[in-house]
């Protein structure tokens, strides 16, 4: 993201190389086994029996491992490409029957899932958010439903960012690029009247978030064996965020 100096005007920096959207290949060999296996296996079964999918708050239901309100979202950015990679109809029904749950219980101010006690975060929605947008990108009929459903809560996330509320975990100010994604996607194909609330919602959450280059200097990063410092890392290490496994990956 760039600011114009004579303008002020946000506007993103183009695309070193331009994604390559859901279904746009078919998965062969090796990795059409590989994703064959996790369909068959605890994957592709875990709407029909595992309690934070099958029971969650996301559905009615009443299972969480967290507060963070994560199951349901990462459940469906990981099974979307599954399902649609192995055009399996199985794992689109599930996919359907979740999307449907959840877009017909968005809240009237454009909130997305269950409620938690204490209060709102937006974290736990970035992974869904993901899941959606992959969903219309492969299935473009579910776009007269998501595109609107996604901003509606953008416009209220931009208002809770506005007032410093719902981003205080650091799980997602340092995921805070997942969100990107979908942000810069709805910017680039589904704008609607919203391109400069998108781009300013990307420019803060980019503002408040834990910066990675800081991070990847001589003088931050860990060079050593994270299993055997001493004293250990633990999630109340300054640094814990960066070397979380998942948060590096991504």
């Amino acid at each position: 993201m760039s600011v114009s100096p004579l303008t002020g005007n946000l506007s993103l920096n183009p695309f070193t190389f331009a994604p390559l959207t859901l279904g746009c290949i078919k998965p062969l060999g090796w990795l059409q086994d590989q994703m064959q296996l996790m369909s068959n296996g605890l994957a592709g079964h875990e709407h029909d029996f595992y309690p934070i999918v099958s029971d969650s708050t996301w559905l009615g239901g009443q299972s969480e491992y967290s507060g963070l309100n994560e199951g349901i979202p990462y459940w469906l950015n990981g099974l979307v490409p599954l399902a649609y990679g192995l055009d399996d109809d199985r794992l689109k029904s599930q996919t359907g029957q979740v999307l449907d749950y959840i877009l017909d219980h968005q809240q009237s101010d454009g909130w997305l899932g269950p409620e938690v006690p204490a209060h709102r975060d937006i974290w736990g929605r970035f992974p869904l958010c993901l899941g959606l947008m992959q969903l219309v990108e492969v299935e473009p009929s579910t776009a007269t439903r998501v595109v609107p459903a996604l901003h509606r809560f953008i416009s209220l996330m931009h208002n809770m960012l506005a007032k410093n509320v719902g981003y205080e975990q650091f799980w997602g100010r340092i995921r805070y690029p997942d969100m990107i994604i979908t942000l810069q996607w709805l910017y680039e194909k589904h704008p609607g009247n919203s391109s400069h609330m998108l781009l300013e919602t990307m420019s803060l959450l980019n503002q408040r978030g834990l910066r990675w280059a800081d991070y990847y200097t001589r003088g931050n990063f860990i060079f050593k064996d994270l299993d055997i410092l001493r004293p250990p890392i633990t999630d109340r290490s300054p640094v814990f965020p960066h070397v979380h496994a998942v948060n590096a990956a991504q």
